[in-house]
């Protein structure tokens, strides 16, 4: 499970330095020492909590809420002639769309509301 837990925090530091630093160029050119503070701040908290499996549900619970902020920002993008140009996007996939946000979000809150048990005996 250790060595689960720490791939984990390796590849969402990358993920989330990557996905961060696209909003301002100052980001983008220290990238490099954000995606190493990342992992050295992801492994202290690692260290100190000591649980893997705790840390790998918590991982998967804050992931989780990623997925409605992306795919919402997505369909509202998929609206907007200016990102999208000439492009219709089809009425249904925006209903299925808006339908696996509210999902997301509902799956996403309960399963923060889960995470205070984890250190419950």
């Amino acid at each position: 499970m250790w060595s689960a837990a720490i791939s984990s925090v390796i590849g969402s530091a990358y993920t989330s330095v990557s996905f961060v630093r696209s909003f301002h160029p100052q980001l983008e050119k220290y990238y490099k020492w954000l995606i190493v503070g990342f992992i050295a701040f992801s492994t202290i908290i690692f260290a100190i909590v000591g649980e893997p499996v705790t840390l790998l549900i918590i991982a998967g619970s804050v992931n989780g809420l990623i997925l409605p902020l992306t795919l919402g920002s997505v369909l509202l993008a998929s609206r907007k002639k200016s990102v999208v140009g000439e492009y219709k996007h089809p009425a249904w996939m925006l209903i299925f769309g808006i339908v696996a946000v509210v999902v997301t979000v509902v799956a996403g809150v309960l399963s923060l509301q889960g995470i205070a048990g984890l250190w419950q005996g």
